[in-house]
């Protein structure tokens, strides 16, 4: 692996690429994924397979797959009755992967025309490129507070990572939509929920660089609902913590410094939603209590 950009340039072989989709519930989105991940155009990359793990479904979203299959015999079904969680999901998918880079997408996203050969792209800039992470945003719904909140979140993500590049230092990887050298990881801890911090910590440990890649764009369907969205930022801040207790690994924006310097800029730029900001704010601050007593509780919200 790691003679992969070297071995492309002089025409040697192609890259092999395996794209690992877990999928729970996602009949409304699944088929479009696939169809749109054939129609993306690769140069350099054989698409060897496409590996959808539906883990305790009660739709049709395994249906959907079963049709694809037919459509085309790159596209491979795990079918699993229960849910054990993404992680769970995630090294099935490992198992059954055998190539150069593996590209993990979940099934409810939404892919720009050009987001994969944009995001592989940054594998050809030299063998020490281990992971590449997209650029991730919400699709527009009808407007109002949790929009913005969803639309501010993914931005600040994005101006944290811009910023962390620029510097050389590590950016957050997204889980949503990331690819990384295959030999890096060869599974998850069940109860992780970060899995991309996991995989980036492990490549790091490896040497690695991370990359960001901004126009690999994609997009996924925030919550819109008080529930849904303290449950999601609750997640994502467990997820977190449990990094940092159990592998001492901080997540790259938890860095209050860097964090605050790209959240004043977006200030500044939606300075007339003010309010909206605030609020925002008071919600974290509810989410990060409520990850806080998930965390002490040990009640690590990893299925989901």
């Amino acid at each position: 692996m790691k003679q992969l950009a070297t071995s492309v340039s002089r025409g040697k072989r192609k890259i092999t690429l395996t794209i690992g989709i877990p999928a729970f519930n996602e009949e409304k989105t699944i088929s479009d994924l696939l169809k749109a991940i054939l129609q993306q155009q690769l140069d350099n990359v054989v698409l060897k397979e496409i590996i959808v793990n539906v883990s305790g479904s009660t739709d049709s979203t395994e249906a959907h797959v079963k049709k694809m299959v037919n459509v085309d015999s790159r596209i491979k079904l795990i079918s699993n009755r229960k849910r054990e969680g993404k992680a769970s999901a995630l090294n099935d998918i490992l198992q059954e992967a055998h190539c150069d880079i593996l590209l993990f997408i979940d099934g409810d996203v939404m892919l720009e025309k050009d987001s994969i050969p944009n995001l592989l792209n940054s594998f050809f800039q030299g063998d020490k490129v281990g992971i590449c992470t997209g650029n991730t945003m919400p699709l527009k719904q009808r407007g109002g507070f949790f929009e913005f909140t969803s639309l501010f979140i993914r931005s600040l993500h994005h101006e944290l990572c811009n910023y962390l590049m620029s510097r050389g230092l590590v950016p957050k990887v997204d889980g949503s939509f990331y690819a990384i050298r295959r030999d890096i990881l060869n599974c998850f801890p069940l109860k992780v929920i970060s899995d991309d911090e996991y995989a980036s910590l492990l490549a790091q440990k490896k040497g690695y660089r991370i990359v960001y890649v901004p126009n690999a764009l994609v997009y996924v369907k925030d919550p819109s609902s008080f529930y849904g969205f303290v449950e999601w930022q609750k997640r994502v801040i467990s997820g977190q913590m449990f990094m940092k207790k159990h592998f001492n690994y901080r997540v790259p924006t938890m860095q209050a410094s860097v964090a605050t310097y790209c959240w004043l800029r977006l200030w500044k730029k939606h300075k007339r939603k003010a309010f909206s900001i605030i609020a925002l704010l008071f919600l974290g601050g509810i989410s990060f209590i409520l990850a806080f007593i998930t965390y002490i509780r040990n009640e690590v919200p990893y299925i989901y």
